[in-house]
């Protein structure tokens, strides 16, 4: 492994599986977080047998909010978390496009049930890992990781971190790791955070491709990556590929 993607949205791309062979030949490994269960299941069988990509389950906010991502769904994902290692991506977003009537209250009960279950199944010796998402709803979902024991049980990732000063170092003082990638870093608040975040919770992302169906391939992946990798170098004045590498090892062992 020469890069890792923290997250990364593999099944988006339209053929995936190439994809995935092309990181192979790059050193490219994946956090590939999916965005409803039904989307996991697909990826499943169409990436199985690729090396390096760590694919993860999901039930993204947005599809929760607006119910393309339904209880029946959220019980599908609870159903098969004794079989999963990876969870995301998963959390709450409460910007005003995603907040309608009861929507906000939908989102929580989605995420308290998706991370109590993750934490009653997590392994000790081989913890389950969760990336998450948090616009404008840090503290909640904080809230939640505490509540459900998620927090304790599980190795869990905050994607593209924008809380409030206070909210990340209450995640960093609870153990959680923040992947950030060239667009966070493209703003001040982002360059900030990836110069306060402790060394060994640091991790690097591309939250690519921009939507779904879309041909691409692992070269922008890994450029992306080495473009955020020298940004955050420049903002930290360290090495933060091999900073990165070495948390991502000790992230999926």
């Amino acid at each position: 492994m020469r890069l890792f993607d923290a997250h990364v949205h593999l099944d988006f791309y339209a053929d995936a599986p190439q994809v995935a062979a092309q990181a192979q030949e790059l050193g490219l490994s994946f956090l590939a977080c999916t965005v409803t269960p039904s989307g996991y299941r697909r990826a499943a069988q169409e990436l199985e047998g690729s090396s390096g990509v760590h694919l993860a389950a999901g039930a993204h906010p947005w599809w929760v909010a607006d119910g393309r991502v339904g209880e029946k769904d959220i019980g599908a994902l609870v159903s098969t978390m004794p079989d999963l290692r990876f969870i995301g991506e998963v959390g709450l977003d409460f910007s005003p496009a995603h907040v309608g009537e009861g929507a906000q209250r939908v989102q929580v009960a989605a995420l308290e049930r998706i991370m109590r279950a993750c934490a009653e199944t997590s392994d000790p010796r081989c913890p389950k890992v969760a990336s998450i998402h948090s616009v404008r709803s840090a503290g909640v979902v904080l809230d939640v990781l505490e509540r459900t024991g998620a927090a304790r049980s599980c190795r869990c990732v905050f994607h593209w971190f924008s809380g409030r000063p206070e909210e990340l170092w209450r995640a960093a003082r609870m153990g959680c790791y923040f992947s950030f990638g060239e667009h966070s870093l493209a703003t001040r608040r982002g360059r900030e955070y990836v110069r306060e975040v402790p060394a060994e919770l640091l991790l690097t992302e591309t939250d690519l491709p921009a939507g779904e169906n879309v041909v691409g391939s692992a070269e922008e992946i890994a450029s992306s990556l080495e473009r955020a990798i020298a940004m955050a170098s420049k903002v930290r004045d360290e090495d933060v590929g091999a900073l990165a590498l070495a948390n991502a090892t000790v992230l999926l062992a």
